[in-house]
């Protein structure tokens, strides 16, 4: 897959996501304060690197693509050209992420699973395929599209350090801060697995087309 490719740059950026959040964390005098400023520089973070990453990637699929056998006739270039798929997929994965994210009810699930029996695995929210969304009720779960599920994974993170009172320090904040964004760098790198995956089956169906 082409994020075995990008793997290392992503590693850089989280490293000193990485980084920049200890700051945050270190300087901030209330939790809810630490998170909302680290989700938001994510948030920003990622929108922005996305598009480049997404672009480049994009570029080298086609290219690539194009070196095969069954591309090297023009008059498919062409009629591939005038699909623009680049264009299509960067209008459907999109990663702009608006939700707020209600972190103590998303905690209040993770636990309730936990205590539920069900295995917790990096990027749990991915595994259930829902997460409470701050302006939404403790009983309604709403499904949320990759780029937010990236950012709800911080209710994993969270899940003992709000419902557990003894776990509440600055240490056990950076720590669980820690965690929400090695599972954000896991499902970062699957958003491009799925993007590929797309882009591979919409190339199957172009050339049934053609």
């Amino acid at each position: 897959m082409y994020s075995t490719t990008i793997k290392p740059k992503i590693k850089v950026i989280f490293n000193d996501l990485k980084d920049r959040a200890s700051s945050v964390v270190l300087n901030s005098t209330h939790s809810d304060e630490a998170l909302n400023r680290v989700t938001k520089l994510v948030n920003s973070e990622l929108k922005t690197r996305s598009k480049s990453l997404l672009s480049d990637m994009l570029f080298a699929l086609s290219d690539k693509l194009m070196e095969t056998e069954f591309f090297s006739d023009i008059s498919r270039q062409n009629k591939f050209d005038e699909i623009n798929l680049r264009h299509e997929i960067l209008s459907k994965y999109q990663f702009t992420p608006k939700t707020l994210i209600n972190y103590k009810e998303v905690s209040k699930i993770m636990q309730a699973s936990k205590v539920g029996g069900l295995t917790l695995i990096a990027g749990t929210a991915i595994g259930i395929g829902a997460i409470l969304i701050a302006d939404r009720p403790f009983s309604s779960l709403t499904p949320i599209p990759i780029s937010i599920l990236v950012v709800a994974s911080i209710g994993t993170a969270l899940a003992d350090y709000y419902v557990i009172e003894s776990k509440r320090s600055k240490k056990n904040l950076s720590l669980a801060i820690n965690d929400y964004l090695i599972q954000t760098e896991q499902q970062f790198l699957k958003w491009f697995d799925e993007i590929e995956n797309y882009f591979n089956m919409r190339i199957e169906e172009i050339k049934k087309s053609m």
